[in-house]
């Protein structure tokens, strides 16, 4: 992802960062059924991923796109 980014190489902008987060959420869990990880730890993951799915819109709404906001 484009952006601002500091000497670690982490993205400056909240909005950004986050996004970039979900965006590697989203590729974990799809990673996971991928490789036929078990359902009960995929379901886990899931609801992880919503709750920081929920809080990324609510701190940065309107923000985010593709597979950051996919429900």
């Amino acid at each position: 992802m484009a952006g601002e980014r500091d000497k670690y190489g982490d993205l400056v902008d909240p909005a950004e960062r986050y996004q970039e987060f979900m965006l590697r959420v989203y590729d974990l869990w799809s990673q996971a059924e991928e490789y036929g990880y078990s359902k009960e730890a995929r379901g886990i993951l899931n609801q992880a991923r919503l709750m920081f799915m929920d809080e990324f819109q609510t701190l940065h709404p309107g923000f985010g796109r593709g597979r950051a906001t996919w429900r």
